[in-house]
């Protein structure tokens, strides 16, 4: 009877896990990004979701809020300055954590050549998984001189039509000379699909013992070797 229940336990476990690697591997992960700023006010909502669960931060008019999205729908709503200011302040009486010797440049330049090898894998991974929707700007843009704005209306003219045959980009820039003034809109959407093998490639990485002593090092807490 034991051994029947540990079967069927073990064998909901080995679904769960499987369908959630599947999901990991056919959901993408949707980031978008829209920024509105105006004479008056600016207003930026950045949204990360990932199937029915995600996560938006809203800043603007120094108000900053975090919420975690359910369907859609937040649930949970954090003020930013109050996560930020609420962390406690770690007694003062505890004893500092041991680390190793203080790092030169030359060891930080060291350990960066040691681990761009395996980083470029894991950003080689993240850019085949990147997919752009949509990106978008309208900007009003005029400066203190009008050689400057008419200098930089022509820069964003000229990238505009390079970009063109590019349908998820455009960006207009309508130049004002008369008046010292920004304002505008972008707006940005993209997909990061099977965000397994990102994963896949992040493990791979540090199961590998050189770059966990790497990191170890870089963390102040060991040395190569150790």
């Amino acid at each position: 009877m034991a051994a029947t229940v540990l079967f069927w336990i073990l064998l909901a476990v080995a679904v769960i896990i499987l369908a959630l690697l599947l999901a990991l591997y056919l959901i993408p992960v949707t980031v978008s990004t829209v920024a509105d700023c105006r004479r008056e006010s600016a207003l930026a909502t950045a949204t990360v979701a990932w199937g029915i669960v995600g996560g938006r931060v809203r800043v603007g008019d120094g108000v900053g809020v975090l919420e975690v999205l359910l369907a859609g729908r937040p649930v949970v709503t954090r003020d930013l300055e109050k996560i930020a200011t609420g962390a406690p302040e770690p007694p003062k009486e505890k004893k500092a954590e041991e680390r190793g010797p203080a790092l030169s440049l030359s060891d930080y330049i060291e350990a960066a050549s040691d681990l761009w090898p395996h980083l470029k894998r894991v950003l080689e991974a993240v850019y085949r998984s990147l997919y752009l929707e949509t990106l978008r700007g309208n900007v009003t843009l005029g400066l203190d001189s009008p050689a400057d704005t008419g200098a930089i209306y022509g820069y964003c003219t000229a990238a505009r039509y390079a970009l063109r045959p590019v349908e998820a980009i455009d960006f207009v820039m309508t130049p004002v000379f008369n008046e010292r003034v920004f304002a505008g809109t972008f707006i940005l959407k993209m997909q990061i699909r099977r965000p397994l093998l990102i994963l896949v490639a992040v493990v791979r990485t540090l199961w590998q013992k050189p770059v966990r002593q790497r990191l170890r090092q870089l963390s102040g807490r060991g040395a190569p070797g150790a």
